[in-house]
């Protein structure tokens, strides 16, 4: 499969031939010169830059209005919160140009303003099959019935609205008839759709489009890879800055005559910021004039960048070559500490707020012991509340919908790739040992492993058997001698139930002469049958039950962190220590009530999402530190083989933990997108945006509403459409990714007993 970013198909497509007209007497596009990085070079020697013209489908096109490129995915975004593929509209082409075939007789569109506008009117061109009329409403406003002519191309207008339309979302609606019955060809063809106003300029419109914009131009012989716009009009790309990004590009003028172009920061809290104006020449003698600016200042804030042309003479357009976000400083970059072992143990059901550095100190002396030199990420949060996805997505470095185990009942697919098959097949030795049901091999966990072992909870074994295995697998092999990479996996029971505490030792623990129904040895039973109860206010536990809940989560906790204490001082003693990679994180957080914990399905709320994450990198590199960097359960595999210097499965893209911890941040921004079926909670930025596939979401600010009280949806509208086109791509690239559909999990007596105990039927 293709490892390219969803929106880099659009290169399918021909956008960097000749534009669909060619522009000035003197404009010859050139091929574009970017020279090639010598093959010895090392990856990490190369400075990290995003092109702008290869996330042009994430942007937004403005001439004279807002103007939606149909039959492409930047006017996919635009269907009212759903994803393709769509029942009512499919791509095609028509004449050259890509079209959107509209096979219901009504359709509509998501048109967003960030200032209010008067006297409104809407454009489109449109093929007419066998539609003979359409209407056209913007928001619950009919703007007028318009007569289509018969198999022709033409362009409409709807002008009808009188009055001022306000910044935010509007939907355009537009409602065909006239097509004979039992005819199911397509009512029409829609190229564009503009949402306009009126303007002094007296040149017929000319949607801007893909295609049209972008072209390989030569200005004094020097070709470059172009954004080429007539004024006025503006690529608006949303972004969440880092603090150490730069936007680069070369501004010239294609065609004779003259123009200016401007580069602009726009936010919801904010009066556009004009970064930089220059006034460009074409014709003979003219030049690219480059241009560098920090972007900094803005860092962490949801925000358009906007390349914006503001005049234009005659026919030519101003250009914009090569725009890149480079690092402030282009030297600087992170070479990822070369491990001969890496070992990720994930403890089930752990809450952050309930182990340091998040919450009380306890007597953890093993997680004590890896905090003192490790990196605490007090932003981690998982991509889901399925347990087994969470691993899932940690072995694969795939979201769920790439890897496709998205529910409790689904098994990891034969054809997803795991990291550990590809560490054997570069002679790594390789082991997982699981004591959580959600990882067993019914659930198709056992591939790619020179060891794979299970640990029942049904089975009279001490709750830290999967970390001792760990242990002696690894002294195994450590005391072999191979020169070999080493990737050890346990997925511990953690803080869930069943509780491996004694009865006489349960008894001592708090609450005092305790006569509730939690039980340690059918503790996950026990919530299991409360989580089942139709009453909601059946379902609620009593205070002094989150009393014993809690009391036998740290004594189940503690033996495990001894078992993780032999671990980490087998590995000082064999002096492996400082070429290991350690790990430690969750896979779902229990919640907090008032309703029962360790749900297998949890409801997409933070509570659930964010977990402890630690890593020890080799050499103790930044250690003892916390980082607040963005992070999910992709970047674990991303940095395992990072640090075992192999290139991850194609597909993979998270970010590597170690660069995380130095500060070096995605220079466009990042969403975090955590999925149940169709439902979804993103953070962009400082925002949470969650929802529902087709209906429309929430927005919270975070950093003013941590609680996510106050729905700021409809009045931060840069910060709305942002977030929804980031959540969308995301999970367009994660749909596109997927190497297999859903296989349900065959679940045989033994793993049966074991999700019994555990809770999860």
């Amino acid at each position: 499969m293709n490892a390219c970013k969803p929106w880099l198909l659009l290169a399918a497509l021909p956008l960097f031939g000749a534009c669909e007209d060619k522009v000035g007497n003197d404009a010859e596009p050139a091929a574009s010169a970017q020279p090639a990085a010598p093959e010895d070079e090392a990856p990490s020697s190369k400075p990290e830059r995003v092109d702008l013209i290869d996330q042009l489908a994430r942007c937004e096109i403005r001439h004279r209005g807002l103007s939606l490129d149909l039959g492409t995915d930047a006017a996919a975004v635009a269907r009212g919160f759903r994803l393709p593929p769509f029942d009512d509209i499919e791509n095609a082409e028509r004449d050259g140009k890509t079209v959107a075939r509209l096979k219901d007789n009504i359709v509509s569109f998501d048109m967003w303003l960030d200032q209010t506008v008067k006297d409104p009117f809407i454009e489109l061109q449109l093929h007419a099959t066998q539609a003979r009329r359409m209407s056209v409403a913007l928001d619950d406003r009919r703007l007028g019935v318009l007569k289509l002519t018969p198999a022709a191309s033409a362009v409409y207008r709807a002008s009808g609205y009188k009055g001022e339309l306000a910044a935010g979302r509007h939907v355009v609606t537009l409602r065909f008839s006239g097509r004979p019955r039992g005819v199911v060809e397509p009512h029409a063809e829609l190229f564009w759709l503009r949402l306009g106003v009126d303007d002094d300029s007296s040149v017929t419109y000319a949607a801007p489009t893909l295609r049209s914009i972008l072209s390989d131009v030569a200005i004094d012989n020097v070709p470059k890879r172009a954004i080429a716009l007539r004024a006025p009009a503006a690529i608006r790309c949303p972004v969440v800055l880092s603090k150490d990004t730069k936007l680069r590009v070369d501004l010239g003028f294609w065609g004779t005559g003259t123009g200016k172009a401007s580069v602009r920061i726009l936010s919801d809290d904010a009066e556009p910021v004009t970064l930089a104006e220059r006034k460009v020449s074409g014709g003979g003698g003219a030049t690219w004039i480059p241009v560098s600016l920090p972007l900094g200042k803005h860092a962490g804030n949801v925000a358009i960048l906007e390349l914006r042309a503001l005049e234009t003479q005659r026919t030519g357009r101003v250009v914009f070559g090569d725009p890149m976000l480079l690092r402030a400083n282009e030297a600087r970059s992170v070479t990822a500490a070369k491990a001969t072992t890496a070992i990720v143990v994930v403890l089930s059901g752990i809450d952050r707020r309930r182990v340091p550095p998040w919450g009380p100190k306890q007597d953890y002396a093993g997680l004590a012991s890896l905090a003192r030199s490790s990196v605490a990420f007090g932003r981690y949060r998982v991509p889901t509340t399925v347990p087994g996805a969470v691993v899932a997505s940690m072995l694969t470095g795939l979201p769920p919908h790439g890897h496709a185990l998205e529910d409790p009942a689904a098994r990891l697919p034969a054809a997803a790739h795991l990291i550990s098959e590809i560490i054997k097949e570069a002679s790594g030795r390789t082991a997982m040992f699981t004591g959580s049901p959600n990882s067993f091999r019914a659930f198709g966990f056992d591939s790619g492993w020179d060891d794979f072992g299970e640990v029942s909870p049904v089975a009279d074994e001490p709750v830290s058997r999967p970390i001792d295995r760990a242990t002696s697998w690894l002294e195994n092999e450590l005391e072999s001698k191979r020169e070999a990479r080493r990737f050890v996996f346990v997925h511990a029971r953690g803080a869930h139930p069943p509780w491996d505490v004694p009865k006489d030792d349960a008894s001592r623990l708090p609450p005092e002469e305790y006569g509730g129904v939690i039980d340690p040895r059918r503790g996950g039973i026990i919530l299991s049958r409360l989580r089942s109860r139709r009453n909601r206010a059946a379902r609620r536990m009593d205070e002094v039950d989150w009393i014993r809940l809690r009391a036998l989560e740290q004594a189940s906790l503690l033996k495990q962190d001894a078992a993780l204490e032999k671990l980490i001082d087998l590995l000082k003693r064999k002096g492996e220590w400082e070429h290991t990679m350690l790990i430690v994180t969750g896979d779902v957080a229990p919640g907090e009530g008032p309703e029962p914990p360790f749900d297998p399905a949890g409801r997409l709320i933070e509570e659930h999402l964010y977990v402890p994450l630690w890593v020890h990198f080799p050499n103790d590199r930044e250690a003892a530190k916390e980082s607040m960097a963005d992070v999910t359960s992709v970047d674990i595999a991303t940095t395992v083989m990072n640090a075992f210097q192999l290139a991850p499965p194609v597909g993979v893209e998270g970010v590597d933990l170690q660069a995380a911890a130095e500060g070096i941040e995605p220079m466009m921004g990042r969403v975090l997108l955590s999925t149940l079926a169709d439902h979804y909670a993103a953070r962009f930025g400082q925002y949470r945006l969650t929802g529902q596939i087709g209906r429309k979401p929430q927005l919270c600010k975070v950093a003013v509403d941590p609680a996510c009280l106050d729905d700021v949806f409809g009045t931060q509208p840069i910060a709305a459409q942002s977030a929804w086109s980031w959540t969308f791509f995301e999970w367009l690239r994660a749909d596109k990714l997927r190497a297999a559909q859903r296989e349900p999990a065959s679940i045989d007596p033994d793993t049966g007993a074991a999700l019994t105990v555990w809770g999860d039927i």
